[in-house]
């Protein structure tokens, strides 16, 4: 895969040109799949609402790669679109310990236990973050 083609297609998604990204990362993923092509076009399939096709998406970045804490972390934000709560949860917390730093994954984890009623849910979090999870809750 080059490196070029790559970037093209991942500015594209960036820029919301969600079907010419689509297109061009399906074509490299046809050539050389990769877990980062197939984590790439969940997220579009995500951004597009297509949740089954994105679900398919991660799920063969994870045959390729089982330890890809971003399969998981996107996996978990999907079924967190979905509204199923204790699935996302599940998926978040493996993304944390195969090493996920993305400060996305705290806040996602608190609307879930927040979802899910459990205790403490916004334990851990900054101020900034907690007010960040209330307000989320407010718009659904």
């Amino acid at each position: 895969m080059s490196s070029n083609e790559f970037e093209e297609a991942y500015l594209d998604m960036k820029n919301g040109k969600l079907d010419i990204a689509l297109k061009k990362f399906l074509k490299l993923v046809e050539k050389e799949p990769s877990a980062e092509l197939w984590i790439n076009i969940g997220n579009i399939y995500r951004r597009k609402n297509l949740l089954a096709k994105a679900m398919e998406s991660y799920k063969k970045a994870m045959e390729i790669n089982p330890k890809s804490a971003e399969a998981f972390f996107n996996m978990g934000c999907t079924y967190y679109q979905m509204g199923k709560y204790f699935e996302a949860l599940n998926l978040l917390k493996k993304a944390e310990n195969l090493g996920l730093k993305d400060p996305k994954l705290k806040i996602v984890k608190a609307l879930c236990r927040a979802k899910l009623n459990l205790p403490n849910p916004f334990e851990g979090l900054s101020d900034d973050e907690r007010k960040l999870v209330k307000d989320l809750m407010k718009d659904g």
